[in-house]
């Protein structure tokens, strides 16, 4: 999948802009703060209706205006995201869209930004969402399933919060019974899709020279399973915090590189480049699944690297790449008759032919 043109109005600091794109390297330089990451998040917030970034989309309006509004084309695609103060619309192919699982998968995406060494160091959360997109991504109708899992777990806690208060646990049942339909379904399409991505991690691993990268998933219940039983085992917990303490939003990926685990062995490189390989490998996990290769966007992800992990991520990015960094990298000269540079300063993009 190429991504031909996008145009972008009141998304962040960048100026009203209508780019046309490469098919190969597209070169985004400028200085920290000019707006480089701004132009890639645009890249995904129409692709995917969300930011890699931030969770309130709103703090992606300029502050100067009263909406934002982000189209793309993409071999005869089209889409845009629209997002008020009020209202968020979507539309594909000029008509509306009202569910994010209808929308989700028009444009195949992987992100690589120099942050994702959170993905390593930070909290389960990060991970439940990186492996929660890299699904979605391939199954759109899982989007779905996540926000009604969501939606129940809302409800079961409040109903916890309740029967504590009261100890009447009668209106838990319903809940329970739920929670584990839904809780299921998510384990299921999980269980499905991890060892794919665990061979293909385990192999640009190797090429990132991280000798049997790995990981684990651990479930919060037996085999990746839910059931009245495990439920019951941890009511009386539950009761007492006011929360559901079990289930796929409590679970977790542990990584380790030749059976040490990373949390407590890795350098800070290995983490690094643990992370670039996971992102690398739900590229590769998306085009063998869907037939097209993602679109990728890599935000400074290599600035980090040592030279020969730095060359090892450049031989292997294939498809559409879009490479924000400070300055040129020389590797750009390579790709002078079919790449673009842009150079973007105060939100202001301009296309430079300079090599």
């Amino acid at each position: 999948m190429e991504l031909q043109k996008i145009q972008v109005h009141g998304f962040r600091n960048l100026h009203d802009a209508e780019l046309n794109f490469a098919g190969d390297f597209n070169f985004v330089t400028g200085a920290n703060g000019a707006g480089k990451t701004n132009l890639l998040e645009a890249i995904f917030y129409v692709g995917l209706a969300s930011s890699f970034r931030v969770k309130e989309e709103r703090s992606l309006i300029q502050t100067e205006c009263e909406h934002l509004r982000v189209s793309a084309e993409a071999q005869g695609k089209r889409a845009a995201v629209y997002l008020d103060r009020e209202q968020k619309k979507l539309t594909l192919q000029g008509n509306d869209v009202r569910r994010l699982s209808d929308f989700v998968g028009w444009l195949g995406l992987t992100v690589l930004s120099i942050d994702d060494i959170w993905l390593i160091r930070g909290s389960p959360a990060r991970r439940r969402s990186f492996l929660d997109w890299v699904i979605a991504k391939i199954s759109p109708r899982y989007c779905s399933t996540l926000l009604e899992y969501r939606k129940i777990l809302r409800q079961r806690n409040r109903a916890l919060q309740s029967a504590r208060e009261t100890g009447d646990t009668r209106s838990l049942e319903a809940f329970d019974e739920q929670l584990i339909k839904t809780g299921n379904d998510i384990y299921r399409k999980r269980a499905a899709h991890i060892p794919h991505l665990r061979a293909y991690a385990q192999t640009v691993g190797n090429t990132m020279g991280l000798e049997k990268l790995d990981f684990q998933y651990e479930s919060t219940c037996p085999d990746m399973h839910m059931d009245e039983r495990v439920l019951d085992d941890v009511r009386e917990k539950e009761l007492m915090f006011g929360h559901t303490t079990v289930g796929p939003h409590r679970d977790d990926l542990a990584f380790s590189i030749n059976g040490f685990p990373l949390r407590n062995y890795a350098s800070e490189g290995e983490e690094r480049a643990t992370a670039i390989s996971l992102k690398l490998a739900e590229a590769e996990m998306l085009h063998s699944e869907t037939g097209e290769r993602p679109v990728l966007l890599l935000d400074e992800v290599t600035a980090e690297l040592d030279e020969k992990r730095r060359d090892a991520v450049l031989r292997l990015l294939k498809g559409q790449v879009f490479y924000a960094s400070t300055q040129l990298p020389q590797f750009a000269r390579a790709h002078a008759h079919n790449g673009t540079v842009f150079s973007i300063e105060r939100g202001h993009i301009e296309v430079s032919a300079a090599y």
